[in-house]
Order: C-alpha cells, then sequence, then structure tokens
C-alpha cells in the first residue's frame, strides 16, 4: 500500500463530512469533477475502495473508516502549524476573515472596517454572512461574532455585546390590524420569520405564534428586515434594526426585550496575530460606540 497524499487526503476528509460530491466541492471552493479525480487517484495509491455510493449519498466502507481517523490526526497536525505560524506573524498586513449574521455586518463590521482601513489600509477583511457556521478550528474564518457560544475546540470565547429583539411591524400593518395583545400568541395576525433559529426556536420576540398565521419564513436577517418593513406581517428584529428605521415600530411598546449575548470568538493561536488583534480591537470599539442602540435603550425606541 502507498503513502497517501495528504493534499488527497483533505478531499478525502471532506468527502466523508459532506456526503457527496457536490457538497465537498463547496466547501473545497473547487469543481465537483477534481473532488472526484482526487478521491480516485487516492483509492488507487491505497489500493482500497473508500466509499459506497447510496441514494442518500456517499458512505464510508470498512477501509475507509480505518483511515479516517489517522486522517484527521494529519489534518490537525497540518492546521496547528499553519496556526502557530499565523501566531507567530506581527505584520499589520494581510487577510482576516470574519463570519457574522447579516445585519451585524452591515451594522458593525463594515463600520468597523472602514475605521480599520484608515489606520492599516494593508489588512484586508473578508467577510462571509449568512452562510452556515464557519468552523474556526478549522481556519474556515479566523474571527466570529456569534449569538451561541461554543463549547468546544481551541477557541476563545468573550461575551462582547448584549443585544435586545421585540416584535416590529410597519405602520401601515398597524393602521390596518389591531394591535395584539401581549401572550394571546399573535393571535389573528401575520407572521414573519427566520427560516431556521435553533437557539430561539420558533418564538418572535419572546411570543409563541401559536395562534398566528405564518405567511414567510425569511432565509436570511436582511430579507425579514425587509418583508416586515414592507408590510408582510410581525417579525422579531434587533432592536438597532427595528428602532432605526422609520417605518417600523415596536408591536409591544411597553414590553420588556429579549436579551441576548454576543459572543466574539477567535482560535486561540490567532491572538498573537497582529492583523488579527487589530480587526479585533476595531470591532470592539464599534461594538462600544453602539452599545445602547444594540441594548434597545428605551430612550431611542419609538412607541
Amino acid at each position: 500500500m502507498a503513502m497517501a497524499d495528504w493534499s488527497d487526503l483533505r478531499y478525502f476528509l471532506e468527502l466523508s463530512r459532506s456526503g457527496t460530491l457536490a457538497a465537498a466541492a463547496r466547501k473545497l471552493r473547487v469543481d465537483y469533477t477534481t473532488v472526484g479525480r482526487r478521491l480516485a487517484a487516492l483509492e488507487e495509491d491505497l489500493g482500497a475502495k473508500l466509499f459506497e455510493r447510496t441514494p442518500e449519498g456517499l458512505i464510508l466502507t470498512e477501509a475507509g473508516e480505518s483511515i479516517r481517523a489517522a486522517a484527521e490526526e494529519m489534518e490537525e497536525a497540518a492546521l496547528l502549524i499553519e496556526q502557530r505560524a499565523l501566531g507567530a506573524d506581527r505584520k499589520l498586513a494581510g487577510v482576516v476573515r470574519v463570519a457574522t449574521t447579516e445585519m451585524l455586518g452591515q451594522a458593525v463590521v463594515l463600520p468597523a472596517v472602514r475605521a480599520l482601513h484608515e489606520i492599516h489600509p494593508q489588512i484586508r477583511v473578508d467577510l462571509a454572512t449568512g452562510a452556515p457556521r464557519l468552523d474556526l478550528a478549522r481556519r474556515e474564518a479566523d474571527v466570529a461574532l456569534r449569538y451561541v457560544r461554543p463549547e468546544s475546540g481551541d477557541l476563545i470565547s468573550r461575551r462582547v455585546a448584549r443585544i435586545a429583539e421585540a416584535a416590529y411591524a410597519s405602520k401601515g400593518y398597524l393602521a390596518s390590524h389591531p394591535r395584539p395583545a401581549q401572550g394571546d400568541g399573535l393571535a389573528g395576525h401575520d407572521v414573519v420569520m427566520l427560516e431556521s433559529r435553533a437557539f430561539r426556536g420558533t418564538r418572535v420576540a419572546g411570543e409563541e405564534p401559536a395562534n398566528a398565521r405564518i405567511v414567510l419564513r425569511a432565509g436570511n436577517s436582511l430579507a425579514l428586515h425587509r418583508a416586515v418593513a414592507l408590510g408582510i406581517g410581525i417579525g422579531g428584529l434587533p432592536c438597532y434594526i427595528g428602532d432605526a428605521d422609520r417605518d417600523l415600530r415596536r408591536v409591544f411598546p411597553d414590553a420588556p426585550v429579549e436579551i441576548d449575548d454576543l459572543w466574539l470568538v477567535v482560535h486561540a493561536d490567532l491572538t498573537r496575530t497582529s492583523r488579527v488583534r487589530a480587526v479585533i480591537d476595531a470591532l470592539e470599539a464599534r461594538l462600544e460606540a453602539v452599545a445602547k442602540d444594540l441594548i434597545g435603550d428605551r430612550s431611542a425606541a419609538r412607541a
């Protein structure tokens, strides 16, 4: 049996995690034919078939299972080398990948990048929003702003803000519908919500819409905001978005807001990288500047 090439093993690992050539290709940012070619080369080198094709996708054979753990150990070693090399990098130049939501990308990250660029023009930020959660441990992103604190991996996480959410509707919607009573499940009303948000389930700013009509499930937060603004229905929005929109009103203006913690997450080794530290400083400065808006300060809210 020949020694496997690490570059081919990378494709094998992603294929084992994704289950299809197309999904693995998207993660690796290559054509699916490249993934198939690399798999064929690896199977030829090892003299063994590593996957079986099923209607649900590719599953590991016994031979594939036997090498997966070893391949993951090689991956961890390669990542460690890369992370330590980055940790030793003291240059205020290069790329820093930041992952967060669409709304936080617009309200927090972009203004932070503008301020950062004035001081460190050689730092480039790659901003990923709205995608499935990226894996910092595998270097899919360098810094993340998340609503859920990670519980595993060699990651450092710190609460950097508290973010308020309330139920909002457009002025036009409220003019044509009676305001709902708090606690009645938004009975008789139209509701819009995000397609998937595991950390809060189906609640709309504290209300379980059991008695409402779900008119729209939006695939991202910007679409949700637009749907509320168009009067399609009531939706839960961060107060820093809803209160800043002149056409929106809080549905329950006197009710307490829902509060979520926002976590800044970075790999432990990358905290020693100057360009990453500079990006983190810029993000924290922006978060401090808009802290009152993020927490839904009542002085900024509209009844």
